[in-house]
């Protein structure tokens, strides 16, 4: 096998005197949608922060393509070829649409490759379109997720990292969101997708991984993480 695209070994991180990451190790190759699942409290979201610098790791090491991540600022990350889509999606309220997206490609001094890649995020997004000069602010939620998504891939991200994509969004959205993450991988997008919504991220992922009070307890092919008895029970409503 390749040598993974990301690589965690051993990750360590805390806020204060709580240890939140104990020993995280984990992989990605390219190409592949790795999901991880767990719990509120698990340690998910703080992994996704390691790997794109917005927390600082104790312990252990985070690699991206051969390259050590750590002690490298956010902007840095990006330019490496991460992008992020945040948790409760973070769009700037006060902006509209279209200048939420320019943010995205802030790093980017290639106009006509950006252009070409505003307009697939339009056509993966109709509505962003349509409500480009509407401010973010005034979005539905479902809209404002599509944002955070197309601001993250305004950077050309090799490895996208989906925080909690579907949360607090209606049936038809989270459809639509996850038909997107599918067609951003079929279009080369690696992605390391975090999610509550666990039989879904199974249903589309390559691999996955359960992470419970910051520990790595489970992990195989998303497909047999599906029907394991355990998973089923705590994740699945089974």
């Amino acid at each position: 096998m390749a040598e993974p695209l990301l690589e965690l070994d051993q990750v360590y991180a805390s806020y204060g005197a709580i240890e939140s990451l104990k020993g995280v190790t984990l992989s990605v190759q390219a190409g592949e949608i790795v999901t991880l699942i767990g719990g509120n409290g698990a340690g998910k979201t703080t992994t996704l922060k390691c790997i794109s610098g917005l927390h600082a790791v104790s312990r252990g090491s985070i690699r991206f393509d051969g390259r050590d991540l750590k002690n490298l600022p956010p902007h840095d990350i990006v330019r490496l070829g991460i992008g992020h889509s945040p948790e409760g999606r973070r769009v700037f309220a006060r902006m509209t649409v279209a200048e939420n997206l320019d943010l995205g490609a802030y790093i980017r001094k290639d106009k006509v490759e950006t252009a070409l890649d505003l307009a697939k995020v339009y056509a993966l997004f109709p509505v962003l379109e349509q409500r480009r000069q509407q401010l973010a602010g005034t979005l539905s939620g479902g809209e404002q997720q599509m944002l955070a998504v197309g601001r993250a891939m305004m950077a050309r991200p090799r490895l996208l990292l989906l925080d909690e994509p579907s949360l607090g969004l209606a049936p038809l959205i989270v459809q639509t969101i996850f038909q997107v993450i599918l067609t951003l991988n079929q279009q080369g997008t690696t992605i390391l997708l975090v999610e509550q919504n666990a039989r879904m991220a199974l249903k589309i992922a390559n691999r996955g991984y359960v992470l419970e009070t910051g520990e790595i307890t489970m992990t195989g092919p998303a497909s047999d993480l599906l029907v394991d008895p355990r998973v089923q029970s705590a994740y699945l409503g089974q």
